[in-house]
């Protein structure tokens, strides 16, 4: 949203906006002229033109009400991001339950080192900048699109890319079937696809990744200083050699698809090559807070399968220190759905501070929150701890460190406050 309102400025229109959390992202609206109300009152509407909301606001909310009642204009998050993409001459839609921030942004990365100025569009914000957006030529719009409530098929795209589909989102999809036939409808409503093997029904101009018999395949695999590198094969010929400068086995995947996408786009492979090596990340994503004596790393994981991936990656980087996990759970609905799957998410990890539940847009359920993970945890034998406040979380993470524990901070809530509040005590 902030993107969005960002870009909106950028172009001339007047901006605002409420939001009940205060943090770096308001204070840099305001700084660019957007106002930003801390409550939701109806009297925030003012003398608009159009309401935008994402589906964290319920249908009940007094602003979009008063808009309602002012019969005002008024699209989802998702309708004015398809509002905006469709400026651009080629719009590249980056999908999937995990992955899709980074992959994303490694995308920009390749077509910004071929200097075609892409405008890109991420839930994330790349090292160095202030927000999601970063504005370029009106070519190409790279963006990150969101399955929820069926956001992605608001979007035209003329290079759609799926990177996997989890159980995830299930309560509004209910069932994976579902989920899987919303993905299909994105894949077909797409130009050209770049996606994941053997995941949905094949098309035309169709690029696959991921298996032994793929389109796009990595060979010879190596890892050097935390490092990985391959071999790229396309339809079984010899492309080209990748270094990443990304962390973490599973980022060659994502690569692959960046590379199906420039392949598609008929890109230079020394652009490719460039924009993966020199790819500067992106905040909450393996972010490295301590180095050294002390080894801390934040990152957005908040389904089991990516915390997973994340807790190998991070003990791959660990050397003797014992692992502290904390976690801070997003939204019940989430947690109660895979609650099996988050409990063995942990298994490789030597102890789990659990931080209160992130509800996001829902109502407490004792079922699906971060205690009730803590206790079936604690009752499999497993090390872990509990703590609803921030500040008595940091004093029992310094503990830990000083008892040489590596400490991995994971969530897509607010647990970012009490990561850089950590970095600033060490």
């Amino acid at each position: 949203m902030s993107a969005l309102a960002f870009y909106l400025k950028k172009r001339g229109c007047y901006v605002q906006g409420s939001d009940i959390v205060n943090n770096e992202i308001k204070e840099e609206l305001e700084l660019n002229g957007i106002k930003v109300f801390d409550c939701h009152n109806k009297k925030n509407i003012g003398k608009v033109d159009v309401v935008v909301y994402n589906f964290a606001i319920k249908q009940n909310n007094e602003e979009l009400l008063e808009a309602k009642k002012k019969k005002l204009k008024i699209l989802t998050r998702a309708e004015l991001l398809a509002e905006i993409a469709s400026n651009y001459k080629c719009v590249i839609s980056i999908s999937g339950s995990h992955g899709k921030t980074t992959t994303t942004a490694m995308l920009y990365s390749c077509l910004k080192s071929a200097k075609l100025s892409p405008t890109l569009h991420i839930g994330g914000i790349i090292k160095g900048q202030k927000f999601g957006f970063i504005d370029g030529k009106n070519d190409y719009f790279i963006t990150e699109a969101c399955e929820y409530k069926d956001s992605f098929l608001k979007l035209k795209s003329d290079v759609g890319v799926v990177l996997n589909i989890e159980k995830e989102h299930l309560d509004y999809f209910k069932t994976v079937e579902n989920e899987i036939k919303s993905f299909q409808k994105f894949v077909d409503n797409s130009k050209k696809v770049v996606l994941y093997d053997n995941l949905l029904v094949y098309k035309d101009d169709i690029l696959t990744y991921g298996k032994d018999n793929s389109n796009i395949v990595a060979k010879n695999i190596k890892l050097e200083n935390h490092k990985y590198s391959f071999d790229c094969y396309i339809n079984c010929k010899y492309f080209d050699t990748f270094v990443l400068n990304a962390v973490g086995y599973h980022n060659i995947y994502n690569s692959l698809a960046v590379i199906g996408v420039c392949y598609l786009l008929s890109i230079e492979k020394k652009y490719i090559v460039d924009g993966l090596k020199n790819f500067v990340g992106v905040k909450r994503r393996f972010e490295i807070l301590s180095l050294g004596e002390h080894y801390v790393v934040h990152d957005y994981a908040h389904h089991p399968t990516e915390i997973q991936k994340t807790i190998s990656t991070f003990k791959e980087n660990i050397g003797n220190k014992k692992m502290l996990v904390v976690f801070q759970p997003h939204t019940y609905s989430r947690t109660k759905t895979l609650f099996n799957e988050f409990i063995s998410s942990f298994d490789l990890c030597d102890e789990i501070l659990m931080v209160k539940t992130y509800p996001a847009r829902e109502k407490y359920d004792k079922y699906g929150s971060s205690y009730a993970l803590y206790k079936s945890l604690k009752e499999r034998g497993k090390k872990c701890d509990y703590v609803a406040d921030f500040s008595i979380g940091i004093k029992k993470i310094l503990k830990k460190i000083k008892q040489n524990y590596a400490v991995l901070i994971l969530g897509a809530g607010d647990i970012d406050n009490l990561a850089y509040s950590l970095k600033d005590k060490l």
